[in-house]
C-alpha cells in the first residue's frame, strides 16, 4: 500500500466548504501516480515505452467530505492484474484513521503510439505488490443509460482539462457532470464508465437522466455516442 499525507487546501474546496467528489477523485488519481513513480513505473518509464494506463471505470463511495484544513491520508493499492487490465483500490482517511471515502477502479494498459491495448508483462506486474481488495460493495463497471434523456448545449473541452496523454483528464468528466447536479442532491457515490477519450476542443453534449435517487450524465458527441457516463447516487 502507498499512502500520501496532505491537508485539504482552500483552493481545493467547493462553495460548500469541503472537497467535493471531483476533488476526491483528483486525490486518488494523484496518489496512484505517486505510487507508480516510487515503484519506478512513473511518467518517465511509461513515456519511454510509449505506454499509458487509461482509466476504464471509477466507483467512489463517500462517507464524509473533508473540509478546509482537514489532515487526510490518501492510500492506494492494486489487487489484481488480468491480461491488459489492472484493478486498484483507494482509501481516504482523516488524521484519526476514520474512513472518509473508498474507491474501486479499473485501468487498461495501452500503447500510445498505435492505440492498441497491451497485455501486462511480467516485468510490469513485478513492480506492483498485490494486496487484498477493499471492504466495500462493488458495483458493475458498465452503467446502463435509458434512451429517454434530455440533450443540453455542448461544452468545448478547454486546454485546462488536458493531461499529459493529450486527453481530457479523468476527474474533469466528474467535474463537468457536477454542473448538472442540484445543490440539494447530496452525493454518496459516483460511478464513471469511460468509453473514449475526449481531446482538446471536442464538443461534449450532456445527455441527462434523473430520478429521486440517481442522476446520470452521458457526455457524448452530437449523436449521443459516449465519451463517458457519470452516475451520481444519493
Amino acid at each position: 500500500m502507498y499512502t500520501h499525507d496532505r491537508r485539504v487546501t482552500y483552493s481545493e474546496i467547493s462553495m460548500k466548504g469541503f472537497a467535493d467528489i471531483a476533488q476526491i477523485a483528483e486525490y486518488f488519481q494523484d496518489c496512484s501516480v505517486f505510487q507508480s513513480e516510487v515503484l519506478g513505473m512513473g511518467l518517465t518509464y511509461m513515456n519511454e515505452h510509449h505506454l499509458a494506463w487509461l482509466l476504464a471505470s471509477w466507483q467512489i463511495d463517500v462517507d464524509t467530505y473533508p473540509g478546509m484544513g482537514c489532515k487526510v491520508s490518501v492510500s492506494t493499492w492494486p489487487y489484481k492484474f488480468d491480461a491488459a487490465f489492472g484493478y486498484r483500490n483507494f482509501m481516504l482517511q482523516d488524521e484519526n484513521g476514520r474512513r472518509l471515502a473508498v474507491a474501486n477502479s479499473q485501468w487498461i494498459l495501452v500503447d500510445m503510439e498505435n492505440g492498441h491495448v497491451v497485455r501486462i508483462t511480467p516485468e510490469i506486474a513485478a513492480h506492483y505488490p498485490m494486496e487484498e481488495k477493499a471492504d466495500m460493495s462493488y458495483a458493475p463497471r458498465k452503467i446502463a443509460f435509458r434512451e429517454e434523456k434530455e440533450r443540453l448545449e455542448p461544452i468545448s473541452v478547454p486546454k485546462a482539462f488536458i493531461d499529459t496523454n493529450q486527453h481530457m483528464n479523468n476527474a474533469q468528466y466528474i467535474r463537468t457532470a457536477l454542473e448538472f447536479v442540484p445543490e440539494d442532491f447530496h452525493i454518496r457515490q459516483v460511478r464513471v464508465e469511460y468509453k473514449k477519450a475526449a481531446v482538446l476542443h471536442d464538443q461534449l453534449y450532456p445527455f441527462i437522466y434523473k430520478d429521486d435517487q440517481i442522476i446520470k450524465i452521458l457526455l457524448g458527441d452530437a449523436e449521443g455516442q459516449a465519451y463517458a457516463v457519470v452516475e451520481f447516487k444519493r
